[in-house]
Protein backbone atom coordinates (compact mmCIF):
# COMPACT_ATOMS: atom_id res chain seq x y z
CA UNK A 1 0.00 0.00 0.00
CA UNK A 2 1.07 3.27 -0.53
CA UNK A 3 0.87 6.10 1.38
CA UNK A 4 1.41 10.21 0.44
CA UNK A 5 3.10 12.33 2.86
CA UNK A 6 1.79 16.54 2.52
CA UNK A 7 -1.13 17.97 0.58
CA UNK A 8 -2.70 16.53 -1.96
CA UNK A 9 -4.05 19.21 -4.71
CA UNK A 10 -5.18 18.91 -8.07
CA UNK A 11 -4.47 20.61 -11.23
CA UNK A 12 -6.44 23.65 -10.14
CA UNK A 13 -5.86 24.34 -6.44
CA UNK A 14 -2.66 24.49 -4.40
CA UNK A 15 -2.07 23.89 -0.79
CA UNK A 16 -0.36 26.08 1.66
CA UNK A 17 0.83 26.14 5.70
CA UNK A 18 2.11 29.58 5.92
CA UNK A 19 2.66 32.21 8.39
CA UNK A 20 1.22 35.59 7.71
CA UNK A 21 -1.53 38.33 8.10
CA UNK A 22 -4.65 39.03 6.76
CA UNK A 23 -5.27 42.07 8.69
CA UNK A 24 -6.22 44.78 5.49
CA UNK A 25 -3.74 47.55 6.94
CA UNK A 26 -0.76 45.15 7.30
CA UNK A 27 -1.56 43.73 3.70
CA UNK A 28 -2.03 46.80 1.95
CA UNK A 29 1.40 48.25 3.32
CA UNK A 30 3.28 45.55 1.82
CA UNK A 31 1.63 45.09 -1.25
CA UNK A 32 2.34 49.15 -1.49
CA UNK A 33 5.92 48.08 -1.12
CA UNK A 34 6.13 45.85 -3.43
CA UNK A 35 4.07 47.97 -6.18
CA UNK A 36 0.88 45.67 -6.03
CA UNK A 37 -1.43 48.35 -4.30
CA UNK A 38 -1.95 51.40 -5.24
CA UNK A 39 -5.43 53.70 -5.79
CA UNK A 40 -6.79 51.55 -3.11
CA UNK A 41 -6.64 48.48 -5.79
CA UNK A 42 -4.60 45.40 -5.28
CA UNK A 43 -2.50 45.29 -9.05
CA UNK A 44 -0.51 42.88 -10.34
CA UNK A 45 -1.00 40.34 -8.30
CA UNK A 46 -0.27 37.32 -11.08
CA UNK A 47 -1.72 34.04 -9.20
CA UNK A 48 -0.81 30.73 -10.49
CA UNK A 49 -2.94 28.42 -8.79
CA UNK A 50 -3.82 31.40 -6.14
CA UNK A 51 -0.54 32.11 -5.04
CA UNK A 52 1.36 35.00 -5.92
CA UNK A 53 5.38 34.09 -5.46
CA UNK A 54 6.70 37.23 -7.59
CA UNK A 55 7.81 39.25 -4.39
CA UNK A 56 9.94 38.13 -0.98
CA UNK A 57 6.41 37.29 0.22
CA UNK A 58 4.01 35.25 -1.31
CA UNK A 59 0.29 36.12 -1.86
CA UNK A 60 -2.38 33.91 -1.01
CA UNK A 61 -6.13 34.25 -2.76
CA UNK A 62 -7.94 34.62 -6.17
CA UNK A 63 -5.58 36.88 -8.29
CA UNK A 64 -6.08 40.50 -7.85
CA UNK A 65 -7.56 39.94 -4.45
CA UNK A 66 -5.33 38.15 -1.57
CA UNK A 67 -6.49 36.95 1.66
CA UNK A 68 -3.17 36.41 3.03
CA UNK A 69 0.47 37.75 2.22
CA UNK A 70 3.27 35.25 4.23
CA UNK A 71 5.63 32.71 3.97
CA UNK A 72 5.22 29.28 3.20
CA UNK A 73 7.01 27.30 6.52
CA UNK A 74 5.67 23.52 5.18
CA UNK A 75 9.64 22.83 5.84
CA UNK A 76 10.43 24.45 8.66
CA UNK A 77 7.53 22.97 10.73
CA UNK A 78 9.51 19.92 11.64
CA UNK A 79 12.24 22.02 12.71
CA UNK A 80 10.41 24.89 14.68
CA UNK A 81 7.63 25.95 16.79
CA UNK A 82 4.82 28.58 15.89
CA UNK A 83 5.92 31.32 18.42
CA UNK A 84 9.26 31.06 16.25
CA UNK A 85 8.74 31.19 13.34
CA UNK A 86 5.88 34.40 13.77
CA UNK A 87 9.02 36.02 15.17
CA UNK A 88 10.82 34.84 12.14
CA UNK A 89 8.17 36.67 9.35
CA UNK A 90 7.99 39.91 12.21
CA UNK A 91 11.66 40.26 11.23
CA UNK A 92 12.04 39.53 7.83
CA UNK A 93 8.68 41.52 7.23
CA UNK A 94 11.10 44.09 8.69
CA UNK A 95 13.76 43.96 6.71
CA UNK A 96 12.48 43.53 3.42
CA UNK A 97 9.82 46.37 3.84
CA UNK A 98 10.91 48.42 6.93
CA UNK A 99 6.99 47.60 8.55
CA UNK A 100 6.80 46.73 12.19
CA UNK A 101 3.86 44.31 12.99
CA UNK A 102 2.34 43.31 16.33
CA UNK A 103 2.97 39.74 16.82
CA UNK A 104 -0.58 39.41 17.86
CA UNK A 105 -1.53 40.25 13.79
CA UNK A 106 0.97 37.73 12.93
CA UNK A 107 -1.17 33.99 12.17
CA UNK A 108 -0.43 30.77 11.21
CA UNK A 109 -2.98 29.91 8.19
CA UNK A 110 -3.41 26.54 6.15
CA UNK A 111 -5.47 25.71 3.29
CA UNK A 112 -6.24 25.86 -0.65
CA UNK A 113 -6.64 28.40 -2.94
CA UNK A 114 -7.68 27.32 -6.56
CA UNK A 115 -6.97 29.59 -10.09
CA UNK A 116 -10.66 30.17 -10.39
Amino acid sequence: MKYRNGFVSNSSSSSFVIIGVSDDTIMQQIAFKDGKFEDGEYRDVDCDYGIDHSCALNYYGSCGEPYYIGMDISKKLEEKILPELKKEFKQKVEEEYKIDIPLNKIEFYYGEVGDG
